[in-house]
């Protein structure tokens, strides 16, 4: 490609924009134009209206749809059907107790170029995206490891030894189940002696989450950097977050799954721990597609990778 690469992505929740955000960063340093359009708290009708207009202005080259959340699967559907090729990354994780598996395998079957997070991840979607062979659309599945590696820094915290708590509502999870979790998470708890709980994210129940997690220590409003600080400092790490499965192991702190959500999130190796996943998309992409005319899509190329 002569002209530098376009790449359009969004994001709708903090949990999206942390790991995000040192994508962007590298795509700074390698002279990627990328335009991150902000549709947090922004109904679903309108996200698309500002969607559609935002990609007929920017004309990416490639669209990532990053992560699982229901939102950007629509925006998926959306970026497929407007004629973009789409990355996704974390292609072939499995969670268990939410939304997030069947979104993030729609968001796959609109992808043409999947990364993900570890070898495992890796061979489910070869075996999961063979089909396009029978019908030659070109498909691409690189394992570059996770992107939330890429940026580990972090806001210093005094405080160090309590329990850290990030507990989101399992959304395939009846209402008893919730209340089944949150008091055996709360019985757990008991025995600790300082335990601080984290904000949940936005899913439909969060505020069940918080009337639980305000009677301990309260964390709210933190951005990534204050997040990893706490999370680095603890002795032990509950609930059912995927951070779990990735930055606790980072720092060392051992992670005891909480509930249905999650509870078949794969850790990630230590060789896929060093870094640099954003790096190697990029040279992926820049790969594939200065063979790719601008008038022609990917899919229709012939080839599965």
């Amino acid at each position: 490609m002569s002209d530098p690469l376009k790449i359009w992505t969004c994001h709708f929740t903090r949990s999206e924009y942390g790991p995000l955000n040192p994508f962007l960063e590298v795509c700074e340093k390698e002279g990627v134009q990328c335009k991150a359009l902000d549709l947090s708290g922004v109904k679903e009708t309108r996200a698309a209206t500002l969607a559609r207009k935002s990609l007929r202005s920017f004309q990416p080259d490639v669209v990532l749809c990053p992560f699982d959340r229901p939102e950007m699967a629509k925006i998926a559907s959306l970026v497929y059907h407007m004629g973009y090729p789409i990355a996704q990354t974390y292609a072939g994780d499995i969670a268990g107790g939410a939304w997030d598996d069947s979104d993030r395998f729609v968001i796959s079957n609109y992808a043409t170029y999947l990364f993900t997070a570890d070898l495992r991840q890796h061979i489910r979607m070869t075996k999961a995206m063979a089909w396009r062979q029978e019908v030659e659309w070109r498909t691409v599945i690189e394992c570059v490891g996770p992107t939330a590696f890429d940026d580990m820094r972090y806001q210093p915290v005094e405080e160090s030894g309590y329990a850290l708590v990030l507990y989101n509502p399992p959304s395939l999870a009846s209402d008893r189940q919730l209340e089944i979790e949150l008091f055996e998470l709360s019985e757990i708890l008991n025995d600790e002696p300082e335990v601080y709980w984290v904000e949940p994210n936005g899913d439909p129940r969060s505020d069940r989450v918080i009337e639980y997690a305000q009677t301990f220590n309260y964390l709210e409003n933190m951005d990534r950097p204050e997040f990893l600080g706490w999370l680095r400092n603890a002795a032990t790490f509950y609930g059912n977050s995927s951070a779990g499965a990735y930055e606790a192991p980072y720092f060392g702190v051992p992670w005891h799954p909480i509930g249905m959500r999650n509870q078949f999130r794969e850790k990630v190796s230590l060789n896929m721990r060093r870094g640099g996943a954003s790096k190697r998309i990029i040279e992926v992409l820049k790969r594939e597609l200065k063979y790719v005319e601008k008038n022609v899509s990917p899919i229709l190329e012939k080839g599965l990778s």
